[in-house]
């Protein structure tokens, strides 16, 4: 399918400018990102960029406008590469957020990035855009552009997302119900949800992954304690993450930890405790964090990875969490994936090889991952 052009008369209408970190605001970028079609994602507002910095990668902020306004934009994170290879990698994390329909924006866009990128000594330029798998179209004018399957994707490009926009009725009514029935008798047993105290919750919540790792259920923590605890206290005190515990009668038996953005939020972490499981405390706490957020207008629930069924065995310890996560009627999607687009073609060539060694060296030296 043919992408439909937006020229007249051979000039562009588009034009493509970075924008200085102090030049806007969080609440200016975060309100460009919110009114784009689809909504954004959480990875591409002004605190994550933020928190991104103090690790070392610098966030440099390009929009798209047309006739003034900001129609598209993109927030790429830089990291120097050197003295491995020289110059810089970007990596724009969920995004750039661009009308896909419209080829001229997109071209514009890129060719915009393009020179921004070279003059700032940019190798590589990673995109992950929340587009799905089957648009062969998008996948053949990324190719036009320059852009190449990356080696790795970096955030789960299976996941199941959920329309919250249904009646709490209908909402039960998709799930399945064994799913219902563990809800419901969660809530006769007297099963509570609240939010702690983020000190309170962390200490738990992750002593809980902690045991998880430890029972070996397929569960491993890439990510350092350091890394996770400033992660989430960053994204909390910006008003962007949230903890949920399921209790009974005062103990706590399961936690989550949620991204929110606009009318969206993610499950970014959960996990629960070894007491009083036969409640089905994790159950009532994914239903009424759903209520919660459906009282606060949200209506997009990204459950953060579900593999396809298909790529799984009995035994596959994931196939506990992706029956759990169907149980609640939402739909498996597949997105692109990370793209890369060479910008100095030698360099970016050397980084593309150089590029597993440098993840190992980076994990044994800094006990975190790389992106």
């Amino acid at each position: 399918m043919r992408l439909p052009q937006a020229a007249r008369d051979g000039t562009s209408l588009y034009t493509v400018r970075e924008v200085p970190e102090l030049e806007a605001t969080r609440g200016e970028w975060d309100g460009w990102l919110q009114s784009l079609p689809g909504g954004g994602h959480v990875l591409q507002g002004y605190e994550w960029g933020k928190f991104k910095k103090h690790l070392g990668w610098k966030p440099v902020r390009l929009v798209l406008e047309r006739g003034g306004e900001v129609v598209g934009l993109g927030q790429f994170l830089s990291y120097d590469t050197g003295p491995f290879v020289p110059g810089s990698l970007w990596y724009c994390t969920k995004g750039p957020w661009l009308n896909w329909d419209d080829e001229e924006a997109i071209r514009a866009f890129f060719k915009g990035a393009r020179t921004i990128a070279e003059r700032r000594g940019a190798h590589t330029v990673k995109i992950e855009p929340e587009v799905f798998d089957e648009r062969t179209d998008v996948k053949a004018l990324l190719d036009s552009v320059g852009f190449r399957k990356a080696r790795y994707d970096l955030n789960f490009k299976h996941t199941l997302l959920m329309d919250l926009s249904a009646t709490e009725e209908d909402l039960l009514a998709r799930m399945k119900s064994k799913t219902r029935y563990n809800i419901r008798l969660a809530a006769k047993k007297g099963v509570e949800v609240v939010e702690p105290d983020f000190e309170e919750a962390w200490t738990t919540l992750y002593g809980w992954m902690e045991e998880m790792e430890d029972r070996k259920e397929g569960f491993v923590m890439r990510r350092s304690q350091n890394y996770m605890h400033a992660m989430m206290k960053t994204m909390y005190d910006a008003g962007q993450g949230r903890f949920f515990f399921a209790t009974h009668e005062g103990t706590p038996l399961a936690g989550i930890y949620v991204f929110t953005f606009g009318g969206k939020y993610w499950y970014m972490h959960g996990a629960s405790g070894s007491k009083k499981r036969n409640l089905m405390p994790t159950h009532r706490l994914q239903w009424e964090v759903m209520r919660w957020a459906k009282q606060r207008g949200m209506t997009y629930y990204d459950m953060v990875g579900a593999q396809k069924p298909e790529n799984m065995s009995e035994d596959d310890p994931a196939l506990g969490v992706y029956r759990f996560k169907v149980g609640f009627g939402g739909e498996v999607v597949n997105f692109l994936g990370c793209f890369d687009l060479p910008i100095k073609p030698v360099r970016a060539a050397v980084w593309y090889r150089f590029e597993p060694i440098y993840y190992r060296l980076y994990y044994k030296l800094k006990k975190d991952v790389f992106y």
